[in-house]
């Protein structure tokens, strides 16, 4: 793989993210992470991540306020996006699944994590 596939992971909660990032990690990717999308946003503008993952609630901007935000700036309107969460039922999903964005459920299969991401960023949805 010419050169490692940068991924934003954008998590409140410290074990999610230490678990994701780990997956992510011995798989092969560069990981960079934020705790908040206060973060997420200008971390994701600065460093253009190959893909975004992103939890839904968050405290403050939650996950899909920072996704309209990054999708309406012409540097990060075109990464892709994972969101990965507890909550989202229902409406919710159908909504986020209606920007084409893939939604995985938590806890996440960490058997079949990394593939999923994968999946995404070879143009799978």
């Amino acid at each position: 793989m010419p050169g490692k596939k940068k991924i934003l992971i954008v998590e409140d909660d410290p074990r999610s993210l230490k678990l994701q990032r780990g997956l992510l990690e011995y798989a092969g990717y560069e990981v960079i992470a934020a705790g908040s999308a206060e973060f997420g946003i200008p971390l994701a503008k600065a460093n253009l991540p190959d893909l975004i993952i992103m939890d839904h609630r968050l405290p403050g901007i939650n996950g899909e306020q920072a996704i309209r935000i990054l999708m309406a700036d012409e540097k990060t309107k075109n990464i892709p996006v994972v969101f990965v969460t507890a909550s989202v039922m229902g409406e919710d999903k159908k909504k986020l699944e209606s920007y084409h964005f893939r939604v995985i459920t938590k806890p996440i299969n960490t058997r079949t994590f990394a593939q999923e991401i994968e999946e995404v960023l070879n143009g799978a949805r």
